[in-house]
């Protein structure tokens, strides 16, 4: 079981008591060229918490801190007119979350939680201060440093950048394809654009960035296993 020690709380910043299924959210995470559903646990407007993406698998769902937490979204967000962000919680999805929040962190030893704004601050995402309202569950988050993920990008040097580019190197041997790379410290132009290459080839975000996904790619498909895809709906 990987390492988990924060809960990240979501919004699927839809319109105020429009259901959405499991299956939407898959679909709509399949469409920006993830392996399916990022978030771990669904709350539904009803207060059903369902499952999405097991736990046990890295989420897709806050950037740069995936590796060690659980994604946790409620149905809801925005205001019925879809006009601005809005804390349109029912009051069963509110009991729920509080239930699912604290199963959590009972069972995972959990000591932190955030919303998802608290890592971007251009969204308003998830419409209201998760932090201040669950504070009193976690009394020593404040003390608690998080994961976060690890990423190699153009310009990185470093034991790093010569794994990855070993791997690239092994799995264009694997598929007899011709790109010019060898093993390098060095993630250059062409380290960049060959690393593009392979994340089209298994049909995940084509960012020349290497994270989580990428790597998670990268290991089976040296193992010859098909792309990952987190729900099979």
């Amino acid at each position: 079981m990987r390492p988990i020690n924060e809960i990240i709380i979501h919004c699927t910043a839809t319109p105020e008591g429009r259901p959405v299924s499991v299956a939407e959210i898959n679909d709509w995470h399949l469409e920006r060229g993830w392996s399916g559903i990022g978030y771990h646990r669904v709350i539904h407007l009803d207060g059903r918490r369902e499952a999405g993406r097991p736990i046990e698998r890295i989420g897709a769902h806050v950037k740069g801190h995936n590796i060690g937490t659980i994604g946790v979204v409620y149905v809801g967000g925005m205001n019925r007119d879809f006009t601005a962000a809005a804390d349109t919680r029912t009051p069963a999805q509110k009991d729920a979350l509080l239930a699912e929040i604290t199963d959590l962190r009972d069972r995972f030893n959990i000591g932190k939680i955030s919303g998802h704004h608290d890592y971007d601050v251009g969204k308003a995402c998830p419409s209201f201060d998760a932090r201040a309202e669950y504070a009193y569950l976690f009394p020593t988050m404040e003390d608690l440093l998080g994961y976060e993920d690890l990423v190699l990008r153009r310009g990185d040097m470093g034991p790093e950048v010569e794994d990855w580019t070993e791997e690239l190197r092994r799995f264009r041997e694997m598929i007899d394809h011709k790109w010019p790379v060898q093993p390098t410290d060095t993630f250059d132009h062409t380290i960049e654009m060959v690393t593009i290459w392979f994340q089209k080839y298994r049909g995940i975000v084509a960012d020349g960035i290497v994270g989580p996904q990428t790597r998670d790619e990268m290991d089976r498909a040296l193992a010859r296993k098909p792309p990952y895809r987190a729900l099979e709906l």
